[in-house]
């Protein structure tokens, strides 16, 4: 048996065991320097991607603050719209209270002139009794006589 058949099958008679282990070592410290450069890349993407986040969120922030702003004008213009239609409403109901009321005040005063010419006439018609019956007095007739 020779040295080749004494160092077992699969082995290699001319590798040394020593330098396995630094290649291994070797491969561990590439791996491990992959891993770190991967992790380091990871986090500056991730960075990036937290800068990208909050830049469109800013945007998007920004966005709704303007449709917010733009909603609440044109719900304080449809509220102005609004007030301005319940005043005119208002401004004509008290028009037509005050018409009613003219109206009203017209009509009574016509009733009152209408009273006051009766009572006119009750009293010119009263005087004209009282100045008759004085004459029947005086002229000494009957009062049944007329």
């Amino acid at each position: 048996m020779n040295a080749e058949e004494a160092s077992g099958p699969g082995e290699d008679p001319g590798v040394d065991d020593s330098g396995i282990g630094e290649r291994v070592s070797a491969v561990f410290t590439a791996a491990e320097k992959a891993a770190q450069h991967i992790l380091s890349m990871a986090r500056e993407e991730g960075d990036d991607i937290r800068r990208q986040a909050r830049a469109e969120a800013d945007v998007l922030t920004q966005q709704f603050r303007l449709e917010a702003e733009r909603e609440a004008e044109r719900i304080l213009m449809d509220a102005g719209v609004q007030a301005e239609s319940m005043l005119e409403e208002a401004r004509a109901a008290g028009r037509k209270i005050e018409d009613d009321a003219r109206i009203r005040k017209e009509r009574l005063q016509e009733e009152m002139r209408l009273l006051e010419e009766r009572i006119n006439w009750a009293q010119d018609g009263l005087r004209e009794v009282t100045s008759r019956l004085r004459l029947r007095d005086e002229q000494g007739d009957p009062p049944d006589a007329g």
